[in-house]
């Protein structure tokens, strides 16, 4: 017999319907399900749990409260640390900064741009040589007349070490000072960083002007209200270029040269002859070198204008024959080289015959006075004459002499004459 599949078998649906087939129950009693109960244990726990009291969570332990605190601790030391870290190197870099030379050389800069000449001049140890005709004060005011107005800057020497900075103070042009520093012990850095401070300032001067001047030896010569000793002398015994004109009847003194080095500016120079009054100096520009000029005055001035007047009017007359052969003896010495001379050499024959002679215009454009018995005239006339050709008009002819006169016997007599 075949085993029976114990599958249930779905049931065909009754032909000529759609709706599938009524299944059959099985035959037997029908039981109705069953609701399943939880075990007793569990029954137990839930009441065990709703009849004991509610139980607290568990707290934190004592590791980790140490825990926590050595971490906060620990964080706070960190952040204190760094704190006082970067204080350090705020601190550190701010003395390493304040320790570098620079700010000295900025510093003396600074007293160049603010013209403060007393603290610069206190900086400078050895000062520059100075003449014995000038003072501290020339000296501080050809400094001052040098960083007037001027933009400075500076830089390292050549020389420049670490141990040892030196440093140019310059304006866009020149450098006018070189600074040394030396440690200032005795205001000392922590960390072992250097305190610097001015050792030294050297400021470049140039004492370059010279004067140099030529004078009768009897003269005096003061230079910035200081007479100059005869050391300064660099010749003696020159004999004047007047001389030529007044020997042999009068000479004048020897002169000398005098010479002044190394100074800072243009002295004020006042010379005096040998009667003690005053006369003038005047530079030569081509040469740099001084004129000495010589007294417009003098004691018998007056009888020497009109003396080289009334000679310059009979010399005129003379050349042109309005005067005798004689009329100029009375103004010379006797035996006059210088009258001989104007007679041999004056063709008086050959000047053109003219009228009437009127002397106008007389003037005196020059004097000078040597010593009070020699002295230089320039004098001026006009001859206004009437000719006997050409023009109707007065033809006006000029003369000018320029006349060395010397006294002799007490008379103003003609030693020489330029030409």
């Amino acid at each position: 017999m075949a085993e029976q599949n114990n599958k249930p078998v779905r049931p065909a649906n009754p032909a000529g319907t759609g709706k599938p087939a009524v299944q059959k129950r099985p035959a037997g009693p029908v039981k109705k399900p069953v609701k399943l109960e939880e075990p007793e244990e569990t029954n137990r726990s839930e009441q065990e749990v709703s009849e004991t009291p509610e139980k607290k969570k568990p707290g934190i332990s004592r590791f980790t409260k140490g825990l926590i605190l050595w971490l906060v601790v620990l964080t706070a030391a960190i952040c204190i640390g760094l704190i006082w870290f970067n204080s350090f190197l705020g601190r550190y870099e701010e003395l390493y900064q304040s320790s570098l030379p620079y700010h000295q050389a900025e510093s003396t800069m600074k007293l160049f741009a603010d013209q403060d000449l007393d603290s610069i001049w206190n900086l400078i140890n050895e000062k520059p040589k100075i003449s014995e005709f000038e003072n501290d004060a020339t000296l501080k005011k050809y400094m001052k007349n040098i960083i007037k107005g001027k933009e400075f800057t500076y830089k390292q020497t050549e020389d420049y070490a670490e141990n040892a900075p030196e440093y140019y103070i310059c304006t866009d042009k020149h450098i006018i000072a070189k600074l040394k520093l030396t440690e200032d012990e005795t205001n000392p850095l922590p960390y072992g960083f250097k305190s610097w401070k001015a050792g030294d300032l050297e400021f470049y001067t140039a004492a370059d002007y010279n004067l140099k001047l030529t004078l009768p030896e009897t003269y005096k010569l003061t230079v910035n209200g200081r007479e100059v000793p005869a050391e300064y002398k660099t010749e003696q015994g020159i004999d004047p270029e007047q001389n030529k004109y007044l020997k042999p009847y009068a000479e004048l003194p020897k002169q000398c040269v005098y010479e002044i080095k190394g100074l800072y500016e243009e002295p004020v120079i006042k010379i005096s002859d040998s009667d003690g009054k005053e006369v003038k100096a005047q530079i030569d520009k081509s040469s740099g070198e001084y004129k000495v000029g010589y007294s417009a005055e003098c004691p018998d001035k007056e009888a020497a204008e009109k003396f080289a007047i009334s000679f310059t009017k009979d010399f005129a007359n003379y050349i042109s024959q309005d005067a005798g052969n004689y009329a100029l003896d009375k103004y010379f010495p006797k035996n006059s080289k210088t009258l001989r001379d104007i007679k041999r050499n004056s063709s008086r024959e050959w000047y053109t015959r003219h009228g009437k002679v009127d002397i106008k215009n007389e003037q005196v454009k020059e004097f000078k006075c040597f010593t009070k018995d020699i002295v230089y005239v320039e004098a001026y006339v006009e001859q206004h004459m009437e000719m006997f050709w050409g023009s109707k008009e007065r033809e006006v002819v000029k003369t000018t002499a320029h006349l060395y006169l010397c006294k002799i016997d007490g008379n103003w007599k003609v030693a020489g004459i330029k030409y």
